[in-house]
């Protein structure tokens, strides 16, 4: 028997969403689990490309821990599409992978509390968290006393449209240029302009969700580090929509509610900018089921 686990990637941080707002989208880190009867009381785990696998394994390890059973002769091979240090939940995705293949290979299942419990010790982004296990579009609560995470019951498809340079901004290096206080007058504007965007994407209001992207609190001092977004922006604004930052960057995100649409303006970006950017466009669709796993035999 195989068993086949996908993680989705994710986008974090969405507009005034700080914190508090994760969408994952269909780019997955695949984990494939099958027994191995020729290496006794051994579990080997197989990265075949760049991902956090330092990540994983501690996670994996934390829950083998708490389960508090010992499983042997398997083989775990890890094999991921999404880029690492990009702003996609690439450590997200190594972590929740991790907890997954704990409660598979020992026949386990943990209770979405159990499981943020965990996941919380090796990534504080709940947001990213949240999105990867459940997909879709998630609203999270973490502070001293309280974690909670809510997916929006939204069934509609969307299309996420992003850049993705060829350097890497890290997590710290992004919240190291944050200001520690802000003015009321700009914590008030972002409370206002993420309630338009929640509205906006209940109704599936483009001009509205186009409302709610803006921010005050992180993107206007983020996208100072992203040499790209000058140009990249004045782009976009030309076909009518807004860019906001993947996460904690460097990627850049369109959300775009027409795949036709969609489509011409991934065109139209990469004929016109191939010469003065470096990095690559994807286009990306939401991912409502989150992680999933299959049977392969």
């Amino acid at each position: 028997m195989i068993y086949h686990i996908k993680v989705p990637a994710t986008s974090a941080n969405i507009g005034p969403g700080f914190d508090s707002i994760g969408i994952a989208w269909n780019l997955y880190l695949h984990i494939y689990i099958k027994k191995d009867e020729s290496h006794k009381d051994d579990i080997r785990i197989i990265n075949k490309n760049k991902i956090n696998n330092d990540l994983f394994i501690k996670a994996f390890n934390e829950t083998i821990n708490y389960i508090n059973k010992k499983p042997s002769n398997y083989i775990i091979e890890l094999w991921s599409e999404i880029p690492i240090g990009k702003g996609l939940g690439s450590s997200a995705s190594a972590i929740v992978g991790g907890i997954y293949t704990a409660e598979i290979i020992t026949n386990t299942y943990l209770n979405l509390h159990e499981k943020l419990n965990i996941a919380l010790k090796f990534e504080n982004h709940l947001d990213n968290i949240s999105a990867a296990i459940n997909g879709g579009i998630n609203i999270c609560l973490k502070n001293e006393k309280e974690i909670y995470i809510s997916k929006l019951p939204i069934n509609y498809d969307f299309w996420g449209l992003l850049y993705i340079p060829d350097y890497y901004l890290s997590t710290q290096e992004a919240r190291s240029i944050l200001p520690h206080n802000y003015k009321r007058e700009d914590v008030v504007f972002n409370l206002q302009k993420f309630g338009i965007l929640i509205s906006g994407l209940f109704q599936k209001d483009e001009k509205l969700v186009k409302m709610g992207l803006d921010d005050k609190i992180h993107q206007p001092y983020r996208f100072e580090l992203i040499k790209e977004y000058p140009l990249l922006s004045k782009e976009v604004e030309k076909h009518g929509k807004k860019i906001v930052l993947s996460g904690s960057g460097p990627s850049l995100l369109v959300l775009l509610f027409n795949e036709q649409e969609a489509l011409e303006i991934l065109e139209k970006l990469e004929n016109n900018l191939k010469e003065a950017l470096k990095g690559e466009f994807k286009l990306l669709k939401i991912e409502h089921n989150g992680i999933t796993l299959e049977k392969l035999n």
